[in-house]
């Protein structure tokens, strides 16, 4: 105690005040010691848990392989998402959606029609149905956000609308239907079941000659400049300030370091700056014209024209709604805004210049599980990172 005063500069105390110090230094030696020992627990805990974290996502995409599993995460996260009224006051907000619903609902349900709708949330489509003057208009939801739209419907005098809570794949009438309305689309289309749970109504309820509403769709992947502001170049592609990152690329520590979702992101529709290529669909189906889910590929090429020459960041994934002739809407960043995000699959910085041709693959594992999509593409030259001006390597996937 003495040699620690002496080399903060400070006088050292008579006896009585040095054994007051004492006391002070061993109870704030002790919290020290406590606090150390205490942030020490959870970097061990972490070294442990990430060998067990890695096993758990191989024995997820296990586990998924088996359909009455995946079925059964399906109603796990539809019940835990579609609870929560906030996400349905931001739907109900979309005046695009909900335009464009409105308006194919007045052409396509007519009166005396027996109609589904799955997954009614609170109840809009359902109305909107009921407005037509329908035979009845079933209403299925597996989430209790159904009890709030069976009082909204009730406000409103709505005596022909007959709500379920239970699950699709369990829901059985006596009789068949003329039009199942849905609105089971994903910010990436395809990813909240839509393909699987309105091919199995239709399958077991609709007549011949009834439709699916909407049944057609188109799925967008677009090559995109990203505005130098929103651009997040990968680790090993970053120069800045003198520092080079590039031996991070392929380097065991990165790999380890990777989250499962680390290409595909969330992106602002102001952070795209414009398309390389003239936009084209990756993929279109109409739920009308096929049987089941197989049909629908998963593995899709393109190869598309540079007409604006300049640096890619990624893919921009984006869809289009087709009702019939008249009423559509698509979320490409340029149209105007719903609430469905664009996704942004990230890509190593490279340069096309206009004449070029990007030709590139997607691979979707899974379409509920947005993780295990995959875009591979080929060719282009390496791209310019904008902090350092530096070159940044390209490696084809």
């Amino acid at each position: 105690m003495r040699r620690i005063l002496e080399h903060l500069g400070r006088s050292v105390p008579e006896p009585a005040a040095r054994k007051g110090a004492e006391s002070n230094f061993l109870s704030l030696r002790a919290e020290a010691e406590k606090g150390f020992a205490e942030n020490m627990l959870p970097m061990t805990l972490i070294k442990i848990l990430r060998p067990v974290k890695r096993f758990l996502q191989r024995a997820k995409r296990k586990l998924l392989s088996n359909s009455t599993i995946r079925n059964l995460r399906d109603e796990l996260n539809n019940e835990i998402e579609f609870e929560d009224l906030r996400s349905h006051e931001i739907m109900l907000a979309d005046a695009i959606r909900m335009n464009a619903y409105h308006a194919a609902i007045r052409r396509n349900v007519n009166a005396g029609d027996v109609v589904v709708d799955l997954g009614t949330g609170t109840g809009i489509l359902s109305m909107f149905a009921a407005q037509q003057n329908p035979k009845v208009v079933h209403s299925i939801d597996y989430s209790k956000v159904i009890s709030v739209a069976e009082r909204i419907a009730s406000e409103n005098h709505f005596g022909n609308i007959a709500f379920h809570h239970i699950n699709s794949r369990r829901f059985i009438l006596d009789e068949s239907v003329d039009v199942i309305l849905h609105e089971q689309i994903g910010s990436a289309l395809l990813n909240e079941g839509m393909v699987e749970k309105t091919l199995d109504l239709k399958k077991r309820l609709l007549k011949k000659s009834g439709k699916i509403l909407p049944g057609k769709f188109e799925l967008f992947l677009e090559p995109v400049c990203v505005k130098n502001d929103y651009r997040i170049p990968y680790l090993w592609e970053t120069r800045t300030h003198g520092i080079d990152f590039s031996s991070a690329k392929d380097s065991p520590e990165s790999e380890k370091c990777k989250l499962a979702n680390y290409n595909w992101h969330p992106n602002p529709r102001s952070a795209v700056d414009y398309f390389l290529c003239d936009a084209a669909p990756i993929l279109a189906f109409d739920l009308n014209e096929i049987g089941d889910p197989t049909e629908i590929p998963k593995t899709m090429s393109a190869s598309r024209v540079v007409r604006r020459h300049g640096r890619m960041d990624g893919f921009c994934l984006y869809f289009r709604v087709i009702f019939d002739a008249e009423v559509e809407f698509d979320t490409s960043p340029f149209s105007p805004r719903t609430h469905w995000d664009n996704l942004l699959f990230r890509s190593e910085s490279r340069q096309w210049h206009e004449g070029d041709a990007i030709s590139y693959t997607l691979e979707i594992k899974d379409r509920l599980d947005i993780e295990s999509w995959i875009v591979r593409v080929e060719g282009g030259a390496p791209g310019v990172c904008p902090s350092d001006g530096q070159m940044s390597g390209f490696r084809v996937k």
